[in-house]
Formats: C-alpha cells, sequence, structure tokens
C-alpha cells in the first residue's frame, strides 16, 4: 500500500512531468508550423480583416464572416455581431510586436494562462490528487494544444471555457452573497464575448445557460435576478458598437445575416448537431480522425511505419487512442449512474451538490443544442463549434475523480498510471 508521503511524491513526479513535456509540446508544436503569414482561407482572410481594421483606423464592431469567402479579401458575406475576435486579434497582433507569428504567439502564452488559472482553481477548489491528475490530463490534451497555437476564432471561444466554468461553479457553490452576486454578474458578459467569437454559441450555451437558470428559479435563480440582470445589461453593453454601426449603415450587417439564413434554410437537411464533440474533447481523438471511418483511423496509426520500433509505437499510441475512448464513455456512464439514482458522494455535501448541479447543465446543454440546432436549421455542426464547452466535458471526470477518492481511494494508483502513459504517448504521437 503506498503511504501519503509516497503518494504526494508520485503525484509532485506526475505534475512535474505534466508540465515540462505540456510546455515542450507547445513549443515543439509552435515551431514546426511557423508560416510568417497563415496558409487557409479562414487564416487568410481574418489575417487580412485584421490589416484592414488596422489601416483603416476602425473600431471592430463585426466578428469573422458567418462562412469562409471564396477569396480572402472579400466583403460580401455576413458577418459574426460584435467585434471582440478582432479586438483581441489586434491586441495580440501589436503586443507580439505586428507579425502573424508574434500574435500566434501571444495567443499561445493567453492559452496557456488561462488554463493555469484553470487548474489553480481545481487546486484550490477541489485539491493536490485532483488537481494533479487533471492537470496530467490537460496538459497534452490534443484540443488544448491546438488551442493554442492558432489564432483561429473558435479556439478564443476554448479558451474562454476556463473561465466560465469555473464562474458557473462558484455560482452554484457559494453561499456567500457577494461572491455570487459578482458570479452572477460575469456569467452572460463571457457568453456574450464567446458568441462574438464564434455566432453557433447562440444556439447552445447561451439558451442552455437561461434553461438552466429556468429549471434553478424556486432554488435560487429568483433570489439572484438582479446580478443577473446586470450580467445581461453588460452583456447588451458588449453589442453596443454593433448596434450603433448598424444604425448608420442601414442595418447592412443584420441583412446580410437573415440573407445567410434563407441560404441555409433552402440548403441545409434539419440535422442534430454533433454535439458528441463533448465527449471527445476529453480523450486523444483530434475531431477529425473518426470522420473518415475506421480504415482511416487505422491507417493513421498502423499503417506507413517504416520500421519495426515505428510499428510499436504506433501500436502503443493507438492503444491509448482506443483507451482513452473507453474510459471517457466508462467514465460518462459511472458519473451519470451515480447522478439518475441519486448515489453521488465526494468528501462534502456541498461539493457534490455543486457537482450535481453541474452535471445537470451538461445535460441540459447537450438537450438545447440538439434542440436549438435544428430550430435554427445550422446543420451538424463539426465539433469547434462546441469548443465552449471543453471544460464542461470535463465535469464528469471531476466528479468521478472526486467520488474515487471519497469511495474508492485504492483505484488512484490506477487513474495516475493511465495519466501518465497517456503523457508519454501523446507525446509520442505529436513528435514522430
Amino acid at each position: 500500500m503506498i503511504t501519503i508521503n509516497k503518494q504526494k511524491a508520485i503525484l509532485i513526479i506526475l505534475i512535474t512531468v505534466s508540465i515540462i513535456i505540456g510546455i515542450f509540446l507547445r513549443l515543439y508544436i509552435f515551431n514546426k508550423t511557423i508560416v510568417i503569414e497563415p496558409k487557409d482561407m479562414d487564416g487568410k482572410y481574418q489575417f487580412y480583416q485584421l490589416n484592414q481594421y488596422i489601416n483603416q483606423k476602425k473600431f471592430p464592431t463585426e466578428g469573422v464572416f458567418l462562412n469562409s469567402p471564396e477569396t480572402y479579401d472579400s466583403e460580401i458575406n455576413a458577418r459574426i455581431p460584435g467585434g471582440y475576435f478582432y479586438i483581441s486579434y489586434i491586441a495580440k497582433y501589436f503586443i507580439g510586436g505586428k507579425t502573424f507569428e508574434g500574435a500566434r504567439f501571444v495567443n499561445l502564452i493567453t492559452t496557456v494562462l488561462l488554463g493555469a488559472v484553470f487548474l489553480f482553481w481545481i487546486y484550490k477548489r477541489f485539491g493536490f490528487i485532483t488537481f494533479a491528475i487533471m492537470t496530467a490530463l490537460m496538459s497534452v490534451n490534443v484540443y488544448f494544444l491546438g488551442a493554442g497555437n492558432s489564432t483561429w476564432n473558435p479556439n478564443i471561444t476554448l479558451a474562454f471555457s476556463f473561465l466560465f466554468l469555473p464562474i458557473l461553479y462558484e455560482y452554484i457553490y457559494n453561499e456567500n452573497k457577494n461572491k455570487k452576486i459578482i458570479c452572477g454578474i460575469l456569467l452572460f458578459p463571457i457568453l456574450a464575448l464567446i458568441a462574438q467569437c464564434h455566432f453557433s454559441n447562440f444556439f447552445s450555451m447561451i439558451p442552455a445557460l437561461i434553461i438552466f437558470f429556468i429549471i434553478r428559479w424556486e432554488k435560487d435563480t429568483n433570489k439572484n435576478l438582479l446580478s443577473l440582470t446586470a450580467g445581461v445589461f453588460i452583456s447588451f453593453l458588449t453589442y453596443l458598437p454593433y448596434l450603433i454601426y448598424q444604425f448608420s449603415n442601414n442595418f447592412e450587417g443584420i441583412l446580410k445575416i437573415l440573407k445567410r439564413k434563407s441560404e441555409v434554410d433552402d440548403m441545409t437537411i434539419i440535422q442534430p448537431p454533433q454535439i458528441y464533440s463533448i465527449l471527445l474533447f476529453i480523450t486523444n481523438e483530434r475531431g477529425n480522425k473518426y470522420v473518415g471511418g475506421l480504415k482511416d483511423i487505422l491507417n493513421h496509426y498502423l499503417g506507413n511505419n517504416s520500421s519495426i520500433i515505428h510499428i510499436y509505437i504506433y501500436i502503443y499510441i493507438f492503444a491509448f487512442y482506443v483507451l482513452s475512448i473507453a474510459l471517457a464513455i466508462f467514465i460518462l456512464i459511472y458519473s451519470y449512474k451515480h447522478f439518475f439514482t441519486k448515489k453521488m458522494i465526494t468528501e462534502n455535501e456541498r461539493e457534490t451538490n455543486a457537482l450535481k448541479d453541474l452535471m445537470l447543465f451538461y445535460l441540459v446543454y447537450i438537450i438545447a443544442s440538439i434542440v436549438f440546432y435544428m430550430l435554427a436549421n445550422i446543420g451538424a455542426g463539426r465539433p469547434h463549434y462546441f469548443y465552449s464547452s471543453f471544460t464542461l466535458g470535463f465535469v464528469p471526470v471531476i466528479y468521478f475523480i472526486e467520488n474515487i477518492k471519497s469511495a474508492k481511494p485504492k483505484y488512484l494508483n490506477y487513474i495516475f498510471i493511465y495519466a501518465f502513459l497517456n503523457i508519454i504517448a501523446i507525446f509520442l504521437d505529436r513528435i514522430i
């Protein structure tokens, strides 16, 4: 049996290895993908629009295009209401020495810092063991690695999720009135900025939060209506420059959005969104391999290997790819079995109740996304449409760890081993 001191030493080693490899991989991936200027269409037009705002000395009031244009300098397509994405992009561009790669590097730093804030919150709220495991999982998470490496607008929504989930949890958890008020005020403005980076959040996270508060009306929403209303008002203020600009330009942008909506209605078959992406966020699946089916997945890991050593390495990587998905499904079933049978147990009742409410929000988010996507006829959507729910995807994982700590501590060692070996698998996958 491992003593407390030995366990702490193991966790310190796990955290240290996680941080070192996490930093190394980010710098390695960044250096490997230096391009001076963006090459893909989304990157090209976003960088072009950035320079247009700077050269014309205009304050950004609109975001990226709702659909990628045919040419990077096109101006005819509908754009996302609100200018936060380009405001943040311009700030990163200037801080980064007025270069695209400088902006990318600033984006990398800010994304990592927000992730560090999230992990610090995990440490303060759930303790050292959960912090160590989550650090090991997050440091090499394939979505987190990608988000820091690109200024692409969906990646900003992923970074914001590091703030949104802790604030929602603290709103639920806190009995201190002042802390609850502050959290209540912050929730909707954060979602407003997220929606200015990716329009899909109007049909997922925002309605989900509204429905969640309606469900909790008797519990505490009615008591905190003033702070929540203040948050909605602040959210409105973030759109005020956009509304003023639209009013002075005969609502040209809004008319383009309505035109785009009618085009989508004509082309798109009503179908549910790829909401299962929220489960993929905690796995080693990058959100693109499964599209080509099992054949492409097997070919990626087991095909075209030049030596016997490479074959063994990729078998190891593939094993953890499969294991990460199997474990994600197991944790989801395990956690929601406890949720629906009312057998959720952690180290204290307040924590259990708060996690129970977060797991309810997880379900509300999934249902709301399906309903509103289909009502709006948006189409299936892709994993990056749901990046704002990145940390929400880890809620069952957090509960699972907290429950094991409390009810079955002897199984923690297996989680430590998996986390460590998974770090090695991701490391090998990215450098070979």
